[in-house]
């Protein structure tokens, strides 16, 4: 890890974490939303980072089917994006 990983990561910066460490973390941050109990503030604050966690993983994932996949192409149906073709 660089000088400019650790920057990052004490600002915050996921993206310097091995895919790993990054399942590690988020295990951890979310047995401790899952002890939090009464105190509210904790687990809005813990659920708020829990998801910086997931938007990192999707965006690597995605990132990574984009490389494995480059022709990829989003399927549009005649009416609608999530419909049935059945009338």
């Amino acid at each position: 890890m660089g000088i400019f990983d650790s920057i990052a990561r004490g600002f915050g910066s996921l993206r310097s974490l091995s895919d790993a460490e990054l399942e590690e973390e988020r295990e951890a941050l979310r047995l401790q939303y899952v002890d939090c109990g009464d105190d509210i503030a904790r687990a809005d604050r813990l659920y708020n980072e829990l998801h910086r966690y997931d938007e990192e993983m999707t965006r690597r994932a995605n990132e990574a089917y984009e490389r494995e996949n480059p022709d990829a192409t989003t399927r549009h149906r005649e009416h609608g994006w999530y419909l049935p073709n059945d009338d």
